[in-house]
Protein backbone atom coordinates (compact mmCIF):
# COMPACT_ATOMS: atom_id res chain seq x y z
CA UNK A 1 0.00 0.00 0.00
CA UNK A 2 3.03 2.28 0.71
CA UNK A 3 4.59 1.43 -2.64
CA UNK A 4 1.87 2.04 -4.27
CA UNK A 5 0.75 5.73 -2.58
CA UNK A 6 4.69 6.60 -3.62
CA UNK A 7 3.84 5.64 -7.07
CA UNK A 8 0.68 7.51 -7.37
CA UNK A 9 2.12 10.90 -5.67
CA UNK A 10 5.16 10.55 -7.73
CA UNK A 11 2.51 11.04 -10.97
CA UNK A 12 1.95 13.90 -9.99
CA UNK A 13 4.30 17.32 -9.86
CA UNK A 14 5.03 18.79 -7.01
CA UNK A 15 5.28 22.52 -6.07
CA UNK A 16 7.73 24.35 -3.98
CA UNK A 17 7.71 23.06 -0.36
CA UNK A 18 4.45 23.41 1.41
CA UNK A 19 1.96 21.95 -1.11
CA UNK A 20 1.18 19.94 -4.28
CA UNK A 21 0.62 20.95 -7.70
CA UNK A 22 -1.58 19.59 -10.58
CA UNK A 23 -2.75 20.64 -14.17
CA UNK A 24 -6.02 19.06 -15.93
CA UNK A 25 -8.53 18.79 -17.90
CA UNK A 26 -11.95 19.49 -15.62
CA UNK A 27 -14.11 16.58 -16.43
CA UNK A 28 -17.22 17.34 -14.32
CA UNK A 29 -18.23 20.05 -11.93
CA UNK A 30 -20.24 20.63 -8.92
CA UNK A 31 -21.16 23.28 -6.36
CA UNK A 32 -19.26 21.16 -3.98
CA UNK A 33 -16.56 19.78 -5.82
CA UNK A 34 -14.68 18.98 -9.65
CA UNK A 35 -13.09 16.48 -11.13
CA UNK A 36 -9.56 17.46 -13.13
CA UNK A 37 -7.93 14.47 -15.68
CA UNK A 38 -4.68 14.77 -17.60
CA UNK A 39 -5.17 11.62 -19.80
CA UNK A 40 -3.95 9.17 -16.87
CA UNK A 41 -4.70 10.24 -13.53
CA UNK A 42 -7.94 11.54 -11.79
CA UNK A 43 -8.03 14.30 -9.17
CA UNK A 44 -10.82 15.55 -7.35
CA UNK A 45 -10.44 19.09 -5.56
CA UNK A 46 -12.74 21.11 -3.19
CA UNK A 47 -13.67 23.54 -6.02
CA UNK A 48 -16.11 24.53 -8.39
CA UNK A 49 -14.74 24.37 -11.97
CA UNK A 50 -15.90 24.66 -15.32
CA UNK A 51 -16.46 21.91 -17.31
CA UNK A 52 -13.75 22.10 -20.36
CA UNK A 53 -10.78 24.05 -19.17
CA UNK A 54 -7.85 23.21 -18.21
CA UNK A 55 -6.55 24.28 -14.48
CA UNK A 56 -3.61 24.27 -12.62
CA UNK A 57 -4.65 23.58 -8.83
CA UNK A 58 -2.28 24.15 -5.93
CA UNK A 59 -2.92 22.58 -1.89
CA UNK A 60 -2.82 19.61 -0.15
CA UNK A 61 -2.60 16.12 -1.94
CA UNK A 62 -4.23 13.32 0.15
CA UNK A 63 -5.53 9.67 -0.96
CA UNK A 64 -8.93 8.62 -0.03
CA UNK A 65 -11.53 5.38 -0.38
CA UNK A 66 -12.33 7.12 -3.32
CA UNK A 67 -9.35 8.45 -4.99
CA UNK A 68 -6.84 10.99 -5.05
CA UNK A 69 -8.64 14.21 -2.93
CA UNK A 70 -6.40 18.01 -3.25
CA UNK A 71 -7.81 20.74 -1.11
CA UNK A 72 -7.20 23.50 -2.96
CA UNK A 73 -5.21 26.52 -1.73
CA UNK A 74 -4.97 28.74 -4.94
CA UNK A 75 -6.25 27.38 -8.98
CA UNK A 76 -5.90 29.10 -12.18
CA UNK A 77 -6.39 28.14 -15.79
CA UNK A 78 -3.38 26.97 -17.78
CA UNK A 79 -2.04 25.34 -20.93
CA UNK A 80 -2.43 21.64 -21.02
CA UNK A 81 1.06 20.11 -20.01
CA UNK A 82 0.21 16.74 -20.84
CA UNK A 83 -0.07 14.65 -24.26
CA UNK A 84 -3.71 15.43 -26.43
CA UNK A 85 -5.52 12.96 -28.39
CA UNK A 86 -6.64 13.74 -31.83
CA UNK A 87 -9.80 13.07 -34.00
CA UNK A 88 -10.97 13.78 -37.41
CA UNK A 89 -14.59 13.53 -38.28
CA UNK A 90 -17.52 15.91 -39.12
CA UNK A 91 -19.22 17.58 -37.17
CA UNK A 92 -22.58 17.20 -36.03
CA UNK A 93 -25.85 17.77 -33.35
CA UNK A 94 -28.87 16.19 -33.11
CA UNK A 95 -29.38 16.90 -29.20
CA UNK A 96 -25.97 16.36 -28.20
CA UNK A 97 -23.00 17.16 -30.35
CA UNK A 98 -20.46 14.45 -31.68
CA UNK A 99 -18.42 13.88 -34.28
CA UNK A 100 -18.64 11.21 -37.32
CA UNK A 101 -15.73 9.25 -38.03
CA UNK A 102 -17.45 7.41 -39.52
CA UNK A 103 -18.38 6.28 -35.81
CA UNK A 104 -20.17 8.53 -33.77
CA UNK A 105 -17.66 9.98 -31.14
CA UNK A 106 -19.59 11.89 -28.23
CA UNK A 107 -18.06 15.35 -27.47
CA UNK A 108 -18.35 17.04 -23.77
CA UNK A 109 -19.28 20.63 -25.80
CA UNK A 110 -20.29 22.11 -28.69
CA UNK A 111 -17.38 22.99 -30.87
CA UNK A 112 -16.37 26.12 -32.56
CA UNK A 113 -17.50 24.67 -35.97
CA UNK A 114 -20.41 24.55 -38.38
CA UNK A 115 -22.54 21.65 -38.27
CA UNK A 116 -21.18 19.18 -41.68
CA UNK A 117 -17.74 21.00 -41.43
CA UNK A 118 -14.85 18.55 -41.38
CA UNK A 119 -12.45 19.04 -37.83
CA UNK A 120 -9.64 17.60 -36.43
CA UNK A 121 -10.18 17.74 -32.53
CA UNK A 122 -7.64 17.61 -30.17
CA UNK A 123 -8.53 16.62 -26.32
CA UNK A 124 -8.94 14.19 -23.83
CA UNK A 125 -11.46 10.89 -23.56
CA UNK A 126 -12.97 10.29 -20.15
CA UNK A 127 -16.06 8.33 -19.69
CA UNK A 128 -18.07 7.98 -23.00
CA UNK A 129 -17.53 11.60 -24.16
CA UNK A 130 -14.41 13.38 -25.46
CA UNK A 131 -13.50 16.90 -24.06
CA UNK A 132 -12.44 19.01 -26.91
CA UNK A 133 -9.67 21.79 -26.30
CA UNK A 134 -8.14 22.36 -29.65
CA UNK A 135 -10.45 22.77 -32.94
CA UNK A 136 -8.76 23.05 -36.13
CA UNK A 137 -11.49 23.73 -39.20
CA UNK A 138 -10.81 22.03 -42.19
CA UNK A 139 -14.01 23.33 -44.27
CA UNK A 140 -17.18 20.88 -45.99
CA UNK A 141 -16.84 18.19 -47.84
CA UNK A 142 -16.58 18.59 -51.65
CA UNK A 143 -18.73 15.84 -52.60
CA UNK A 144 -21.61 13.35 -50.72
CA UNK A 145 -20.77 10.27 -49.03
CA UNK A 146 -22.96 8.06 -47.65
CA UNK A 147 -23.09 8.40 -43.76
CA UNK A 148 -21.79 11.37 -43.61
CA UNK A 149 -22.62 15.34 -43.52
CA UNK A 150 -23.01 17.10 -46.55
CA UNK A 151 -23.77 21.05 -47.22
CA UNK A 152 -25.50 21.74 -50.54
CA UNK A 153 -27.48 24.69 -52.05
CA UNK A 154 -30.30 24.67 -54.75
CA UNK A 155 -33.42 25.38 -55.46
CA UNK A 156 -36.37 23.45 -54.59
CA UNK A 157 -38.15 21.85 -57.68
CA UNK A 158 -41.22 20.33 -55.41
CA UNK A 159 -42.41 18.81 -51.94
CA UNK A 160 -44.21 16.35 -50.35
CA UNK A 161 -42.76 14.22 -48.20
CA UNK A 162 -39.43 14.61 -49.04
CA UNK A 163 -38.04 18.38 -50.62
CA UNK A 164 -36.49 17.19 -53.92
CA UNK A 165 -33.79 20.46 -54.84
CA UNK A 166 -31.49 21.10 -57.34
CA UNK A 167 -27.74 22.25 -57.18
CA UNK A 168 -26.91 22.64 -61.09
CA UNK A 169 -25.91 19.52 -61.49
CA UNK A 170 -27.90 16.71 -59.82
CA UNK A 171 -30.95 16.05 -57.63
CA UNK A 172 -31.08 15.95 -53.55
CA UNK A 173 -34.12 14.43 -52.04
CA UNK A 174 -34.20 16.20 -47.96
CA UNK A 175 -36.48 15.35 -45.52
CA UNK A 176 -38.94 17.75 -44.56
CA UNK A 177 -39.20 18.29 -41.10
CA UNK A 178 -41.93 19.52 -39.22
CA UNK A 179 -42.46 23.81 -39.15
CA UNK A 180 -40.28 23.81 -42.51
CA UNK A 181 -42.24 25.57 -44.82
CA UNK A 182 -40.62 26.05 -48.59
CA UNK A 183 -42.18 26.99 -51.87
CA UNK A 184 -40.83 25.95 -55.45
CA UNK A 185 -38.35 28.38 -57.07
CA UNK A 186 -36.45 29.23 -53.49
CA UNK A 187 -33.44 28.63 -52.95
CA UNK A 188 -32.23 26.97 -49.92
CA UNK A 189 -29.27 25.76 -47.99
CA UNK A 190 -29.40 22.36 -46.24
CA UNK A 191 -26.89 20.36 -44.07
CA UNK A 192 -27.83 16.55 -43.96
CA UNK A 193 -26.63 12.98 -43.27
CA UNK A 194 -26.44 11.39 -46.58
CA UNK A 195 -28.12 8.40 -47.41
CA UNK A 196 -27.37 7.19 -51.35
CA UNK A 197 -30.35 5.25 -52.95
CA UNK A 198 -31.92 5.91 -55.61
CA UNK A 199 -31.23 9.46 -55.18
CA UNK A 200 -29.03 10.98 -52.61
CA UNK A 201 -31.12 11.47 -49.71
CA UNK A 202 -30.15 14.11 -47.16
CA UNK A 203 -32.03 13.98 -43.41
CA UNK A 204 -31.41 17.51 -41.03
CA UNK A 205 -31.45 17.03 -37.47
CA UNK A 206 -33.67 20.06 -36.98
CA UNK A 207 -35.43 23.03 -38.48
CA UNK A 208 -32.63 25.51 -38.61
CA UNK A 209 -30.26 23.40 -40.89
CA UNK A 210 -32.77 24.30 -43.76
CA UNK A 211 -31.80 27.74 -44.17
CA UNK A 212 -33.41 29.99 -46.91
CA UNK A 213 -31.17 32.24 -49.60
CA UNK A 214 -34.33 33.97 -51.57
CA UNK A 215 -35.57 32.74 -54.84
CA UNK A 216 -34.22 31.94 -57.92
CA UNK A 217 -32.69 33.72 -61.15
CA UNK A 218 -35.66 34.85 -63.51
CA UNK A 219 -34.64 34.21 -66.89
CA UNK A 220 -35.98 34.27 -70.96
CA UNK A 221 -37.56 31.18 -71.79
CA UNK A 222 -35.40 30.68 -74.60
CA UNK A 223 -32.29 31.41 -72.81
CA UNK A 224 -32.74 29.21 -69.69
CA UNK A 225 -31.69 25.93 -67.86
CA UNK A 226 -33.12 24.19 -64.70
CA UNK A 227 -33.95 25.55 -61.77
CA UNK A 228 -34.25 29.18 -63.80
CA UNK A 229 -37.70 30.89 -62.97
CA UNK A 230 -38.87 31.94 -66.49
CA UNK A 231 -41.35 34.83 -67.72
CA UNK A 232 -43.55 34.64 -71.20
CA UNK A 233 -46.74 35.11 -72.95
CA UNK A 234 -48.19 31.86 -75.04
CA UNK A 235 -51.07 30.47 -76.77
CA UNK A 236 -52.63 27.49 -75.17
CA UNK A 237 -52.44 24.98 -78.01
CA UNK A 238 -53.56 21.61 -75.80
CA UNK A 239 -55.04 21.29 -72.54
CA UNK A 240 -55.31 18.90 -69.78
CA UNK A 241 -53.81 17.90 -66.80
CA UNK A 242 -50.81 19.74 -68.15
CA UNK A 243 -50.70 22.80 -70.97
CA UNK A 244 -49.11 22.58 -74.47
CA UNK A 245 -47.95 26.13 -75.64
CA UNK A 246 -46.63 27.36 -78.82
CA UNK A 247 -43.53 29.16 -76.87
CA UNK A 248 -41.94 26.10 -75.88
CA UNK A 249 -42.02 22.39 -75.55
CA UNK A 250 -42.06 21.98 -72.45
CA UNK A 251 -45.57 21.33 -70.73
CA UNK A 252 -46.97 23.42 -67.78
CA UNK A 253 -48.15 21.88 -64.75
CA UNK A 254 -50.35 23.59 -62.00
CA UNK A 255 -52.54 25.72 -64.16
CA UNK A 256 -55.33 25.46 -66.16
CA UNK A 257 -56.60 27.54 -69.25
CA UNK A 258 -58.54 26.53 -72.31
CA UNK A 259 -57.02 25.89 -76.33
CA UNK A 260 -56.88 28.78 -77.62
CA UNK A 261 -56.49 31.07 -74.43
CA UNK A 262 -53.07 33.47 -74.40
CA UNK A 263 -51.39 32.59 -71.18
CA UNK A 264 -48.93 34.81 -68.95
CA UNK A 265 -46.47 32.61 -67.47
CA UNK A 266 -43.99 32.83 -64.28
CA UNK A 267 -42.70 29.28 -63.95
CA UNK A 268 -40.02 27.33 -62.70
CA UNK A 269 -38.09 25.39 -65.46
CA UNK A 270 -37.55 21.68 -64.48
CA UNK A 271 -35.91 18.87 -66.24
CA UNK A 272 -38.41 18.11 -69.08
CA UNK A 273 -41.40 20.61 -67.31
CA UNK A 274 -42.07 23.88 -66.32
CA UNK A 275 -44.50 24.27 -63.10
CA UNK A 276 -46.64 27.29 -62.72
CA UNK A 277 -45.78 29.86 -59.81
CA UNK A 278 -47.58 32.63 -60.74
CA UNK A 279 -50.18 32.28 -64.14
CA UNK A 280 -53.03 34.05 -65.62
CA UNK A 281 -55.09 34.37 -69.01
CA UNK A 282 -54.20 37.68 -70.59
CA UNK A 283 -56.59 36.92 -73.85
CA UNK A 284 -59.15 34.87 -73.78
CA UNK A 285 -59.82 32.70 -76.77
CA UNK A 286 -63.38 34.27 -77.41
CA UNK A 287 -61.14 37.29 -78.13
CA UNK A 288 -59.31 35.76 -81.35
CA UNK A 289 -60.13 36.87 -84.75
CA UNK A 290 -62.35 34.55 -86.87
CA UNK A 291 -59.80 33.37 -89.05
CA UNK A 292 -61.85 30.81 -91.50
CA UNK A 293 -60.88 32.49 -94.47
CA UNK A 294 -57.17 32.45 -93.16
CA UNK A 295 -56.80 28.81 -94.15
CA UNK A 296 -52.90 27.51 -93.19
CA UNK A 297 -52.30 23.75 -92.50
CA UNK A 298 -50.72 22.75 -88.98
CA UNK A 299 -51.84 26.36 -87.72
CA UNK A 300 -53.63 27.19 -84.80
CA UNK A 301 -56.73 28.94 -85.63
CA UNK A 302 -60.16 29.92 -84.27
CA UNK A 303 -63.15 29.94 -86.79
CA UNK A 304 -66.70 30.77 -86.94
CA UNK A 305 -69.48 30.49 -89.23
CA UNK A 306 -72.70 28.46 -90.31
CA UNK A 307 -73.06 24.77 -91.10
CA UNK A 308 -74.07 24.11 -94.48
CA UNK A 309 -74.44 20.75 -94.61
CA UNK A 310 -73.61 17.48 -91.88
CA UNK A 311 -72.44 13.61 -93.27
CA UNK A 312 -71.84 11.12 -90.74
CA UNK A 313 -70.37 7.92 -91.96
CA UNK A 314 -70.84 4.16 -90.78
CA UNK A 315 -67.95 4.22 -88.26
CA UNK A 316 -69.13 7.24 -86.91
CA UNK A 317 -66.69 9.89 -88.26
CA UNK A 318 -68.25 12.90 -89.50
CA UNK A 319 -67.72 16.23 -91.81
CA UNK A 320 -69.45 19.44 -91.23
CA UNK A 321 -69.07 22.34 -93.84
CA UNK A 322 -68.71 25.40 -92.37
CA UNK A 323 -68.87 28.71 -94.07
CA UNK A 324 -68.18 32.22 -93.23
CA UNK A 325 -68.91 34.29 -96.80
CA UNK A 326 -67.13 32.81 -99.92
CA UNK A 327 -64.45 30.97 -97.46
CA UNK A 328 -65.25 27.68 -96.27
CA UNK A 329 -63.92 24.41 -94.47
CA UNK A 330 -64.08 20.93 -93.62
CA UNK A 331 -64.86 20.28 -89.76
CA UNK A 332 -63.95 17.31 -88.80
CA UNK A 333 -65.79 15.41 -86.32
CA UNK A 334 -64.47 12.01 -85.00
CA UNK A 335 -66.89 9.66 -83.05
CA UNK A 336 -64.48 9.90 -80.37
CA UNK A 337 -65.26 13.82 -79.22
CA UNK A 338 -68.97 12.66 -78.80
CA UNK A 339 -70.02 15.72 -80.39
CA UNK A 340 -72.20 16.50 -83.47
CA UNK A 341 -73.85 20.11 -84.96
CA UNK A 342 -76.68 20.37 -87.23
CA UNK A 343 -77.46 22.48 -90.62
CA UNK A 344 -77.73 26.30 -90.29
CA UNK A 345 -76.00 26.03 -86.69
CA UNK A 346 -73.44 29.29 -86.20
CA UNK A 347 -70.51 27.23 -84.69
CA UNK A 348 -67.24 28.22 -83.33
CA UNK A 349 -64.16 26.23 -82.86
CA UNK A 350 -60.78 26.19 -81.63
CA UNK A 351 -58.56 23.59 -83.43
CA UNK A 352 -55.88 22.90 -86.14
CA UNK A 353 -56.15 23.62 -89.99
CA UNK A 354 -55.29 20.81 -91.79
CA UNK A 355 -56.72 18.59 -94.57
CA UNK A 356 -59.14 15.90 -95.48
CA UNK A 357 -58.92 13.96 -98.62
CA UNK A 358 -56.62 17.01 -100.13
CA UNK A 359 -59.75 19.57 -99.24
CA UNK A 360 -59.24 22.28 -96.76
CA UNK A 361 -59.78 21.20 -93.24
CA UNK A 362 -60.22 21.65 -89.45
CA UNK A 363 -60.08 19.59 -86.39
CA UNK A 364 -60.34 20.24 -82.59
CA UNK A 365 -58.89 18.32 -79.91
CA UNK A 366 -61.79 17.81 -77.56
CA UNK A 367 -65.77 18.93 -77.43
CA UNK A 368 -64.81 21.68 -75.00
CA UNK A 369 -62.91 23.44 -78.32
CA UNK A 370 -66.68 23.62 -80.37
CA UNK A 371 -69.71 25.83 -78.94
CA UNK A 372 -72.52 26.62 -81.04
CA UNK A 373 -75.45 29.05 -80.81
CA UNK A 374 -76.03 31.45 -77.82
CA UNK A 375 -73.36 29.65 -76.35
CA UNK A 376 -70.66 30.65 -78.35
Amino acid sequence: MISLTIVSLALIRLSPPGGDTFTGLCVYSSPSFSILYNGSQTVAVGKSLEVGRVYTVHGRLRRTNRGLWMDVSSFETSLPDFPLESIEGAYWTEGSPYLLTPDRVYLATPINASKGELVLVRGLGYGSKFYPLEVHRRGFSASPKNGFPFVVEGVVMSIGRYISIWNESEEFKVLKLRGVEVSPGQRIRVAGIVKVRDYIYLYPSEPKDIALLGYSKLKPLWNSSIGDIVEAKCLVLDSGSTLKLNCTDLRLYGFKARVGDVVHIRALRRKSSLLCLNCSVVHPREKLPNELCEYSPGNFAKISGTVTWVKRYRNGFGLANVTDGNCWVLLKLPKSLGVSVASGENVTAYGFFTTYREKPAFEIQSGEDLCSGISC
